[in-house]
């Protein structure tokens, strides 16, 4: 079985992006979310992010931002909700407004993938570790799993070597791109990274 990076979709200039600004109300525990630990405890109830000026209209199944969340609508919630345990995502409400300041009522939430898999081969893996957070891929240039090391019953999973990357199983992909959801890309393994790789 394959498995693909979850990456935003940023080819289509008609989709909404979320606005790239902090969230004050996170209170500086915004890293939390992508770390796969549960957060519902002290995430603020009814918080509301912001639609860049500079993206599209669209609203799609998952908005692309800069903070590295997987932020879905009702519709693709209910399809991870179907694929995969209640417990290995936590789902946490969130409101979207305009530019023009207009609060929507279209529900979305961030679906915070719990946990992470240890699964990289370092060896034949191209990568350089931050130096900040010592146990994290600060970026990739190539990467390649130990699919060995994945559960046989894991469809999406944090890499543990770099909790902000996703990582969704072939079928689970599928049937996320067979019910027309917008927003994402799942990206072929061998390519992931291929920005950072020296040009001959």
């Amino acid at each position: 079985m394959s498995y693909y990076p979850w990456v935003d979709d940023d080819e289509d200039e008609s989709f909404a992006w979320l606005e790239a600004s902090r969230k004050e109300e996170l209170d500086g525990r915004s890293h939390l979310l992508s770390e796969g630990v549960r957060c519902a405890e002290w995430f603020p109830k009814g918080l509301v992010f912001d639609l860049s000026k500079e993206g599209g209209r669209t609203l799609t199944d998952s908005i692309p931002n800069a903070f590295g969340m997987l932020v879905v609508s009702e519709k693709l919630k209910g399809i991870l909700e179907q694929e995969t345990p209640a417990d290995s995502i936590e789902y946490l409400p969130m409101r979207l407004r305009t530019p023009r300041k207009k609060v929507l009522t279209t529900p979305y939430y961030i679906a915070n993938v719990l946990g992470s898999v240890a699964c990289m081969n370092a060896k034949k893996s191209d990568f350089d570790m931050n130096d900040i957070t010592k146990d994290q891929v600060l970026y990739f240039r190539r990467l390649a799993l130990n699919e060995k090391k994945i559960p046989k019953d894991v469809k999406i999973f944090r890499l543990a070597e770099q909790t902000s990357l996703i990582l969704v199983r072939e079928d689970l992909g599928q049937r996320i791109v067979d019910e027309d959801c917008l927003g994402m890309l799942f990206q072929e393994l061998e390519d992931f990274g291929s920005e950072f790789r020296e040009r001959a």
